[in-house]
């Protein structure tokens, strides 16, 4: 598979309109099967006026949630104790309606693993979970179940390590260095989805090539007074649908544990008692 590493270049065919996606259709993977149909069913894997439709959807969708209920929602998860990488699915999945929203994480985050390829390390439990959180969602048209499941799994990996990250981030920067300045740290420098895949036209037959593109690369034309391009949650027509609200609900994690930090340390047992 050819590699493109240098941002600019990776831009270009981001927002290239001959670009398109590897497709998930219903006869690949393991045909039939509820990980395979949800894949197939998602505006991820699917190109042209398909894609379009599915991806109004989601953004119609996105469009119910208001970013700063799910900050406050982030940040009382975190003041309630619940791991960092349970947060953004807990929070997401109680604003949309589904059932049971607090069991949910570990079960989007075997869907995650499964996702970007249809490949899963157990595919029975990948299945089991993807039939599990569809059930959760509470919508009746099946077209809607997949269309709220699938911003559960987008948001869950990437959202959870821009924050990890962004933590690791913080403990080597001074404490007033603030949260926004360590969160576009990790979108410049580090970013949380490193690679993604595109179909380009290919040089001689007109067929298409699978190129693999790095979103965290060298950005030649980089200069103290042109900074370096952000290509962490894409660029062009296929980019992530919901910055914003990753945004609103990563800052709101790290910032309350950054607040946290001096009152946990002073009672934690293995404070230093001096």
């Amino acid at each position: 598979m050819i590699e493109f590493i240098e941002r600019a270049e990776v831009e270009r065919i981001l927002v290239d309109p001959a670009s398109r996606v590897p497709e998930a259709a219903p006869a690949t993977g393991r045909p039939g099967s509820p990980l395979t149909r949800f894949r197939a069913g998602v505006s991820r894997f699917v190109n042209d006026a398909e894609h379009d439709a599915r991806r109004a959807r989601l953004e119609a969708l996105l469009c119910e949630l208001d970013a700063a209920a799910l900050a406050a929602a982030a940040a009382a998860q975190v003041k309630a104790g619940t791991p960092v990488g349970r947060i953004t699915v807990a929070v997401l999945a109680e604003r949309l309606g589904f059932a049971r929203p607090d069991a949910l994480p570990p079960l989007v985050e075997t869907v995650a693993a499964a996702y970007p390829t249809g490949e899963a390390a157990d595919p029975d439990a990948a299945d089991a979970a993807v039939a599990a959180v569809l059930e959760a969602s509470g919508a009746v048209d099946p077209g809607e179940r997949v269309v709220r499941v699938q911003l559960l799994v987008q948001a869950h990996a990437a959202t959870t390590t821009l924050v990890e990250r962004a933590l690791a981030l913080a403990r080597s920067q001074a404490a007033a260095v603030p949260t926004r300045t360590l969160l576009e740290s990790v979108l410049r420098d580090d970013s949380p989805v490193p690679v993604t895949r595109r179909l380009v036209p290919g040089p001689l037959d007109g067929g298409e090539t699978l190129v693999s593109l790095h979103l965290d690369g060298p950005d030649r034309d980089a200069t103290a007074e042109r900074p370096a391009r952000v290509l962490a949650f894409g660029a062009g027509p296929r980019a992530c649908p919901a910055p914003h609200h990753a945004l609103a609900i990563a800052a709101a994690i790290v910032e309350t544990m950054r607040s946290d930090a001096p009152r946990d340390e002073e009672t934690s047992p293995d404070a230093d008692p001096r």
